[in-house]
């Protein structure tokens, strides 16, 4: 019989063994289901093929949306970077009056559903004529993307003493030159990390961009899904393949660059 404590330690260490299962289980069918020779989607695969990854380059719908994903992508990064990285560090470093407001104010996206917020970027660029295109869907995005940035360089900016700031303009340093040569190395894992989460939030994206995306602005995860209503093959499969892929090439350069830890500590 095992003592209590060792007893308690092997149900959790079982706890999580079955919980890793059981979230890795569709991951796993996913990428097998991809590898298939067959027409149709099964599990499990009959055959095996890589026809499926090449048939994702040969479908227009994909191509087009795998652009428009990626342009979007690293644009709504470069807009959000330049929006939240300024208010972060006036935040931190100025003791405004509404100072908590103005938090509050670029952290609010994340309170409000994306289906709403879609309905009402929808309805706010009609009343402005603009109707559907990259640029309005451009728009929507940087709003969901704000406080991902904003929160990470927020954290790491505060844990930064506002000597070495200091004692950079008193050595004779401009406040561009503090900014480029002290503040952003320092800040630079913080908008990193959020700039990551950015990137993951506009290219995975599907309620806003579905009432904002336009004929020419398809962005993949609407393309997928419009593909999906008339095929079940299992190109959709190599394609969520691929994306693991990336997404694990990704951690994979964080660590040996950064570590994980110690972005997995940021601001804390």
């Amino acid at each position: 019989m095992l003592p209590k404590r060792r007893r308690g330690a092997f149900l959790m260490k079982g706890y999580l063994v079955l919980l890793s299962i059981f979230l890795a289980l569709p991951m796993v069918i996913v990428v097998a289901v991809s590898f298939t020779s067959a027409s149709y989607t099964h599990f499990p695969p009959r055959g095996f093929s890589f026809k499926w990854f090449f048939h994702v380059f040969e479908e227009p719908t994909f191509v087009m949306g795998i652009y428009n994903s990626f342009r979007l992508a690293f644009a709504t990064i470069i807009l959000s970077n330049l929006i939240a990285i300024p208010a972060a560090l006036a935040l931190v470093r100025h003791n405004f009056r509404y100072g908590n407001t103005f938090q509050s104010f670029f952290m609010s996206p994340l309170s409000l559903p994306m289906i709403v917020l879609g309905v009402g970027l929808l309805l706010f660029s009609s009343k402005l004529g603009m109707g559907l295109s990259f640029w309005v869907l451009l728009a929507g995005h940087v709003v969901i993307t704000i406080p991902y940035i904003f929160t990470t360089v927020f954290g790491t900016y505060r844990g930064i003493e506002p000597n070495l700031e200091e004692s950079s303009r008193i050595l004779g340093a401009t406040n561009f030159q503090t900014f480029r040569y002290v503040t952003l190395p320092l800040i630079k894992p913080g908008v990193i990390v959020g700039s990551i989460f950015a990137f993951i939030m506009s290219f995975d994206n599907v309620p806003l961009s579905i009432f904002l995306t336009g004929v020419t602005s398809v962005t993949l995860p609407v393309a997928v899904l419009v593909y999906l209503q008339d095929n079940f093959d299992p190109s959709v499969a190599a394609l969520s393949t691929m994306q693991l892929f990336c997404i694990i090439l990704g951690l994979y350069i964080l660590q040996k660059l950064y570590g994980l830890e110690k972005l997995s500590n940021l601001g804390g």
